[in-house]
């Protein structure tokens, strides 16, 4: 396995964040000494090693939209070459177990997650402004519950085995370059317009969502290979909601890719972020990378019909209510 033992050490000076597909703090940060340090940073990208025979396209996603610092795409194991922290903020992958009061049982949370270098020179002081939670694979999920042994703590071995995987290894459904543009642009004007994302239930463009009566909806291929692997239900579900009839486009993820990337894009897709014990069903409009419309549900982690039904059950409620 390759040494990842600088990229290590950041990741275990990270603190239990909130939890959201994508999650940052510039509402607190705003007019905070972190800030201005991480404006003064060139911001290291990490990949995981596959993904580096997409260089380009990750390199076009990410000047697409990240304008907060200047950046510079680097393998893990370079991260030795940067020592300097009070020059480089860092993206790299990430794993913690979380709580919260709404949510009590335990959550594996696997993510992408930027940190900031030291506001006082040459302490240790390393904050995380932002992160993506990404929804991994059957065997990365298993495995890491397995490490972690339902532990709220993760230890600092069983953690640098897991992220050494996570480079190697793992498979994440919502990461591409396309995805990652839209989860940078959240990122980036909310932490240079003082904004922040944490834990929200629901939340929906009443304007946007509405469109998707007349729009189609683009679904990353994933989304249908995992309806279909499902088992039937044993039992009805809890809600009977009308059913999603709408347009819609079951596209891979290098086809929607192309899709987001694209000069003047304009379309809605879906992202289906699977956590331990919860799911969050998301919405982007790639014209301008926002987040449309998000919903997470305590413990139903699958993705379902009615997770495409409840959208419509929301253009119906917009409709009613104008």
């Amino acid at each position: 396995m390759r040494k990842l033992w600088l990229l290590l050490a950041l990741v275990f000076a990270f603190g239990k964040v909130a939890e959201a597909q994508v999650t940052y703090y510039g509402k607190e940060l705003f007019n905070s000494q972190k800030l201005q340090v991480l404006q003064q940073t060139t911001t290291l990208f990490t990949l995981q090693y596959k993904n580096y025979q997409d260089l380009q396209q990750f390199d076009e996603a990410i000047k697409k939209v990240w304008t907060i610092t200047p950046y510079k795409i680097i393998k893990p194991e370079e991260l030795s070459k940067y020592q300097t922290a009070e020059q480089y903020s860092f993206f790299s992958f990430d794993t913690f177990n979380t709580k919260t009061d709404e949510i009590l049982t335990s959550n594996i949370i696997y993510s992408l997650a930027l940190v900031t270098p030291s506001d006082v020179p040459k302490k240790n002081n390393i904050y995380t402004l932002a992160y993506v939670t990404l929804s991994p694979d059957l065997y990365t999920g298993i495995n890491a519950q397995q490490h972690s042994g339902g532990k709220e703590e993760i230890s600092r071995s069983v953690k640098r085995n897991l992220v050494g995987d996570f480079y190697n290894s793992s498979i994440f459904f919502n990461w591409s370059p396309g995805f990652l543009s839209g989860y940078l642009k959240q990122i980036n004007d909310g932490l240079l317009y003082g904004q922040s994302r944490s834990l929200d239930f629901q939340f929906y463009n009443k304007i946007r969502v509405p469109e998707l009566t007349k729009e189609t909806l683009y679904v990353p291929e994933y989304i249908r290979q995992l309806f279909s692997a499902q088992q039937p239900a044993s039992s009805p579900s809890d809600e009977k909601l009308e059913q999603y009839n709408y347009k819609l486009k079951f596209v891979t993820s290098q086809q929607l890719d192309s899709l987001i990337l694209a000069p003047q894009s304009n379309l809605k897709y879906l992202i289906y972020t699977r956590r331990t014990n919860d799911k969050i069903i998301s919405i982007y409009d790639s014209k301008d990378n926002q987040i449309i419309y998000q919903m997470l549900s305590p413990g139903k982690p699958d993705v379902e019909m009615n997770d495409l039904n409840k959208i419509k059950q929301v253009i119906k409620s917009i409709a009613s209510n104008q």
